[in-house]
């Protein structure tokens, strides 16, 4: 394979990947690693992390980024409220929920604050939206971001969860059949009926 085609095989992954590549992908698809290295040196890639190289363009997208580094963790809790507008100002630390047998020292680490769910309970309600920066996050939907702050309604700002609930009542695309589905689903339709019948 020439230089010109592994150049085209670069810029194809790279754009799949919204500007970030990854070693192990890179080599995957036949790629020396001299050649990757040469390619990212070229065009100004930094390296995020072990084995992940990001674009210029990418590199202010620290959202997009952790997903990219790790790609079970999905936005939830006051960091999908956030998304979802439903919150009035951006939450320190972000947080984001794994499955319960997940290793998230990574996340830890980098000051994340990690929820655990059942296996059974992580795919449910997951979905793709764009941020601010337009890269694509794995965020988990409206009605399962008000089941998960009901879960946690006790370690929540009061203030915070008022605000959502209230944001969430007056939306027009929100579900409240797919709701009630989620906290069936989560063994939580007391808690919910509890927390949020008022506004029903």
């Amino acid at each position: 394979m020439n230089e010109k085609n592994h150049e085209k095989i670069l810029e194809k992954l790279e754009e799949k990947n919204n500007g970030v590549l990854r070693t192990a992908e890179v080599t995957l698809a036949g790629i020396s690693k001299d050649h990757f290295y040469k390619y990212v040196k070229q065009k100004g890639f930094e390296k995020f992390a072990h084995g992940i190289y990001v674009s210029p363009d990418t590199l202010t997208d620290e959202k997009y980024l952790i997903q990219a580094q790790f790609p079970k963790a999905v936005y939830s809790h006051d960091a999908a409220l956030y998304l979802h507008d439903l919150a009035e100002y951006e939450p320190i630390p972000l947080t984001v929920t794994v499955p319960a047998n997940y290793n998230s020292g990574g996340l830890v680490r980098k000051g994340i604050r990690v929820y655990y769910v059942r296996p059974e309970w992580y795919a449910l309600g997951i979905m793709q939206m764009p941020s601010s920066d337009g890269h694509m996050l794995k965020v988990y939907d409206l009605e399962r971001t008000i089941c998960d702050i009901v879960r946690r309604y006790d370690t929540m700002d009061i203030s915070v969860f008022n605000h959502a609930a209230r944001e969430y009542m007056r939306r027009s695309d929100k579900n409240l059949v797919k709701l009630g589905l989620y906290a069936s689903k989560m063994h939580m339709e007391k808690k919910l009926r509890d927390k949020m019948g008022v506004l029903f």
